[in-house]
């Protein structure tokens, strides 16, 4: 694989070509430096890989392109209240198939799909095979269970309604709930008795 293929995705920082790669690499490496300066250069040592790696780190401007990066990809505001939003309703399911006969299974080769798959917490599986009969009679069966966990709606809309403000304490500290009023006291002098 090219090194740079991925890389048009970093800022335009003025960076060269090698300084680019690293970068890239950087964050297929879940941001380990260590990992990706060895991926770029797999014959040197791994002390010299972390010693080169913190110097690459700590230049201005692959800095800058770090953060650059890591801003662009940033969830936006609006983003993030959709995404809650979608979890609050939790009736997005193109991945969830019901046939005729009530039985439910789970489809995830839709395109659409891929889409709502944030809205699952946690999936687990378990496949079960067995051979029923003896002999020429005897008969593969296989059994498949899926338990998919989705993301807390009910969490979901509580931070939506604190968002929206729907959900705020109000303590009165001052006035016991009773009404307040206020007196205010004014003099006015005459500027000419100066």
């Amino acid at each position: 694989m090219d090194q740079t293929e991925n890389i048009k995705e970093i800022p335009s920082i003025s960076l060269k070509p090698k300084e680019r790669a690293f970068v890239d690499m950087y964050f297929r490496c879940n941001m380990n430096g260590t990992e990706a300066y060895r991926r770029l250069h797999p014959k040197v040592k791994i002390d010299s890989c972390r010693t080169n790696a913190s110097r690459l780190l700590t230049n201005a401007n692959m800095q800058s392109a770090i953060s650059d990066y890591l801003t662009k990809q940033a969830m936006g505001k609006d983003e993030v209240l959709s995404r809650l939003s979608a979890i609050a309703r939790a009736s997005e399911f193109p991945f969830i198939r019901i046939t005729d006969e009530g039985f439910c299974y789970f489809d995830f080769s839709d395109p659409e799909s891929e889409q709502y798959l944030f809205l699952i917490k946690k999936i687990k599986t378990k496949r079960t095979r067995k051979v029923v009969g003896h002999g020429e009679d005897a008969e593969d069966w296989e059994d498949e269970w899926i338990e998919v966990e989705l993301h807390d709606a009910q969490q979901a809309l509580n931070t939506l309604a604190k968002y929206h403000g729907m959900l705020t304490d109000k303590v009165d500290v001052t006035s016991n709930g009773k009404e307040l009023t206020t007196i205010i006291n004014v003099k006015l002098t005459d500027e000419s008795d100066d």
